[in-house]
């Protein structure tokens, strides 16, 4: 039966000598703790959410993104404290990292709610110095009562009786919106032709006709 070789004592303690080491120990204590798996894939998801919160319709990426390498990267932090595995400033960095991304993407949030009115969302009336225009068109010759806008939000004006279109307009910068264009008659006892239209930036995008009611819908952005 093969055993450890031993190794000359250390030096003497208060007279008594200290108990030899093993070639087994002395791997131990020589061995270089494992790679901090953990950080460096916190520290890669933490850049990945720093990246995304500044792409537009993508910033909720953010959020799980920056979530999951908070919790690696913690993780990581936990195993060099243990001293299972290395690597204590990659394993703080991704700390900080993907705080600092959680951090942002809240901000942006807070920014995009408060103040970011004029640089996203539809704007009724029209903003001047927008990106895109969209105007909204009714034609009744008896009149009409019209509702324009997006989903959550809308506005109501009456259309007079013409054969000259009336027209509504909006715009904005970025962003998706599902356009909505109603006219319905006034008097319900008389037959009333009613067309609408719906434009974005010139190019007609939706239209539509009816005898008392008219109703276009589009997709825009």
């Amino acid at each position: 039966m093969m055993t450890d070789p031993q190794y000359p004592p250390a030096t003497a303690r208060h007279g008594r000598p200290a108990p030899p080491v093993t070639a087994t120990e002395r791997r131990q204590a020589n061995a270089r703790p494992a790679r901090n798996i953990l950080a460096i894939v916190g520290l890669l998801l933490g850049a990945a959410a720093l990246g995304v919160t500044f792409v537009p319709d993508l910033e909720f990426v953010a959020w799980p993104l920056g979530g999951i390498g908070l919790v690696l990267a913690i993780a990581g932090l936990v195993k060099v404290k243990k001293g299972t595995a290395g690597d204590p400033v990659l394993a703080i960095t991704a700390t900080v990292v993907t705080a600092a991304s959680l951090l942002t993407a809240g901000g942006m949030l807070l920014y995009s709610t408060f103040f970011g009115n004029s640089e996203s969302g539809l704007h009724l009336p029209a903003v001047a110095g927008d990106k895109h225009t969209v105007t909204f068109q009714i034609t009744s010759a008896g009149g009409a009562t019209v509702r324009y806008g997006s989903l959550n939000d809308q506005r109501t004006e009456n259309a007079p009786a013409s054969t000259d279109a009336w027209e509504g307009q909006a715009s904005y910068n970025n962003g998706s919106y599902l356009l909505t264009l109603t006219a319905d008659t006034r008097n319900a006892t008389v037959s009333n032709e009613i067309s609408c239209a719906i434009l974005v930036d010139g190019k007609k995008v939706a239209e539509n006709s009816g005898t008392t009611i008219a109703l276009c819908t589009a997709n825009v952005g």
